[in-house]
């Protein structure tokens, strides 16, 4: 089960955005979680990774400040959404505005999640992105 592929869609009027049928196929359960991410996107978790990221989560010592941020931070932010008949789910407002959406999105899958994306600001983290590629993929273990 993985999220991937690059989408373009749109938010209508009633802050609603489809998500893409190929991503839809990676949620079993037809409620998805969406939070503020790294870099200014809003994460996309099925309830399934969402579940696992939880656990990793709960495993950090209370004692450390970083992972009380972390939970803080994606516990506040968090919200449980339905996926409805026509594929669509609502945007909370505060996201939107936290990930600059307005009507244009760009929804990337990052292989556990999603990312959805301004259009605009994805293309300077990409334009800006240290290292090519190849040297990072160099880096890493496989």
């Amino acid at each position: 089960m993985s999220f991937t592929g690059t989408f373009r869609h749109t938010i209508d009027a009633k802050a609603r955005l489809i998500v893409p049928s190929r991503l839809r196929d990676e949620i079993t359960d037809d409620r998805v979680v969406l939070t503020k991410w790294a870099e200014g996107c809003i994460a996309l978790w099925s309830h399934e990774h969402w579940d696992k990221l939880v656990a990793a989560l709960l495993e950090q010592p209370h004692g450390d400040a970083g992972a009380r941020r972390i939970k803080r931070q994606l516990g506040a932010w968090a919200h449980s959404e339905s996926v409805d008949r026509q594929g669509r789910i609502g945007i909370p407002a505060e996201l939107a505005s936290y990930a600059g959406l307005h009507r244009e999105t760009v929804i990337i899958g990052a292989i556990d999640h999603a990312e959805i994306w301004d259009p605009e600001a994805y293309m300077r983290l990409e334009q800006q992105a240290p290292g090519s590629f190849d040297e990072v993929l160099e880096g890493l273990p496989i």
